[in-house]
C-alpha cells in the first residue's frame, strides 16, 4: 500500500527517448518520494506511487484504492483533464465509505479560481514560515519553483513530505479497483444536476419490540435507533447512513416503509433511488418480514438491500445459519437477480467498514438505474414505447457502459 498517489494532469505531445513533457513531475515526485520513505522508515518503492507513460493501468487503479495519502498537482490543465476528474471520484468515494486517504494538495501552477471545479474544496498545501520560497510558491507554483532553484524548493518538498507523513494513519483500503471500473467512473470535475433525494428505510426492531432472548444494547426506542455494530462504531445505522448519502451528494430522507409504499406499486414516478438497510433480526416479526418480500417482489430498479451480521455480535455469529435463511426467505429475487456486490450486501456485510463501502456503491447504481427508469417517463408515450433504457424485464438495470480513454 503506497502512502501517497500522485494524481496529475499529462501534458500533451510526442514522447520519445531522452524527452517527456512529463519529465518535471517525475523528477518532483521522486524528490518527495525519497522525502516520506526517509521521514517515515519505508523502503523507497512503498512510499509513493506516479502513473508512468509505460505504466499497467490497474496497477494505477489498484495504487488509488490502496493509497493513504491523495496527492493532486492543482493547474489549470489538472480542473479540465476527464482521467483527474475519474481518480477525483475515486477518492471521493473512499471518502464516503470511510476509508478516506487524506488529501495533500500541491499548488504545482497558477489557476483562475473560477476554473476550481465544485467538487473541490481541499486547498494547496501552505508552507509557512519560508520567507520568500513561500512567496514564490504560492504566486508561482512549484512547477516554476523547481524549475528556477531546485535548492530553493526543498524546504516546501519538505514540508509537502511532512504532511503526507502526518496524515497516512488510520486509512484502510478499499476494494482494488481496475482499469475499467476506473474508466467508466464519473469525472468528478464535470458540471453535474443536482442528485435527488435518497430514500432510506430501517427494518429492523425497537427495543420493546425485540425477539425474545435477543441482547438490547445495540437497540433504542425507535427502529432507526439500531446500532448494527455498537456504539463505538458510528452510532444509530440511519445517522451513518444518512451522512454517507450527504457525501455523495444526496439531500437523505429517512422514512418508513409504509411512506413509500406506493412507489413500489408503481402508481407514481419514484423521487429518487430507495435504500433498505435490515437487520437480520427483525425478519422473525412476520409483519416485517412480509415488508422485505413485498419490497423484494417488486425490485424496483432504483432499490437496493443491504444486510448487516456484525462479526463483533456474539448473538448474531451464533444463530448466523438460521438468520440467514430469513434473509434468503425474504429476499429471493435479490439474490438470484443482483449483480455479485449486491447480492453479498444482501447476505450481509459483518464490518462497519464494509457497510460503509457497499452503501457507497449501491447508492451510486441505483442512483443510476433511476435516472435511466424516470427518463422514459417524461417522455410522451407515443414517441418511447417498450421497456425503459438499461432495465431489464426482472426490473434490474444494467451498469453504465463505454469508456473514455486516457491515450
Amino acid at each position: 500500500m503506497p502512502l501517497f498517489f500522485l494524481s496529475y494532469a499529462r501534458i500533451p505531445g510526442e514522447r520519445g527517448p531522452g524527452h517527456d513533457p512529463d519529465k518535471p513531475v517525475f523528477h518532483f515526485f521522486e524528490m518527495l518520494r525519497d522525502r516520506v520513505a526517509d521521514l517515515a522508515g519505508v523502503p523507497v518503492e512503498g512510499a509513493g506511487f506516479v502513473e508512468r507513460n509505460d505504466g499497467d493501468e490497474d496497477d494505477v487503479a489498484r495504487a488509488l484504492s490502496r493509497c493513504q495519502v491523495f496527492v493532486p498537482l492543482y493547474s489549470k490543465r489538472y480542473f479540465s483533464d476527464t482521467y483527474c476528474g475519474r481518480q477525483w471520484t475515486a477518492f471521493a468515494r473512499r471518502a464516503a465509505s470511510g476509508s478516506v486517504p487524506h488529501a495533500v494538495p500541491v499548488l504545482w501552477t497558477p489557476y483562475p479560481v473560477a476554473s476550481v471545479p465544485g467538487a473541490v474544496s481541499a486547498r494547496p498545501e501552505i508552507v509557512e514560515g519560508g520567507g520568500e520560497t513561500e512567496d514564490a510558491y504560492a504566486t508561482s507554483g512549484l512547477h516554476q519553483l523547481l524549475d528556477l532553484d531546485e535548492e530553493a524548493a526543498l524546504p516546501v518538498v519538505d514540508r509537502l513530505a511532512r504532511r503526507i507523513v502526518e496524515s497516512a494513519t488510520g486509512v484502510s483500503m478499499a476494494p482494488d479497483l481496475d482499469r475499467r471500473t476506473l474508466n467508466t467512473m464519473p469525472d468528478a470535475f464535470a458540471a453535474v444536476p443536482p442528485r435527488p433525494p435518497m430514500r432510506i428505510t430501517v427494518l429492523a426492531p425497537s427495543r420493546d419490540r425485540l425477539p425474545i432472548g435477543r441482547e438490547p444494547s445495540r437497540y433504542g426506542p425507535k427502529e432507526t435507533d439500531w446500532c448494527p455494530y455498537g456504539p463505538v462504531a458510528g452510532g444509530p445505522v440511519a445517522e451513518q447512513v444518512k451522512e454517507l448519502a450527504r457525501n455523495l451528494g444526496f439531500a437523505p430522507e429517512v422514512v418508513s416503509f409504509d411512506k413509500t409504499l406506493v412507489e413500489l406499486e408503481g402508481r407514481n414516478t419514484p423521487v429518487g433511488p430507495w435504500i433498505l438497510v435490515v437487520d437480520p433480526w427483525a425478519l422473525q416479526d412476520p409483519e416485517a418480514a412480509g415488508r422485505a418480500r413485498t419490497f423484494d417482489a417488486a425490485h424496483r430498479p432504483w432499490t437496493a438491500v443491504l444486510t448487516a451480521f456484525a462479526d463483533d455480535d456474539p448473538q448474531t455469529k451464533e444463530h448466523s445459519e438460521r438468520l440467514r435463511g430469513l434473509v434468503q426467505a425474504a429476499f429471493p429475487r435479490f439474490l438470484r437477480l443482483g449483480r455479485m456486490g449486491e447480492q453479498e450486501a444482501v447476505r450481509g456485510l459483518v464490518t462497519a467498514d464494509a457497510f460503509a463501502l457497499w452503501f457507497g456503491e449501491l447508492a451510486e447504481s441505483s442512483y443510476m438505474r433511476y435516472l435511466r427508469y424516470i427518463r422514459p417517463q417524461s417522455t410522451p408515450r407515443n414517441a418511447s414505447q417498450g421497456r425503459p433504457p438499461g432495465v431489464g424485464a426482472d426490473g434490474l438495470g444494467s451498469d453504465e457502459g463505454g469508456s473514455e480513454a486516457r491515450r
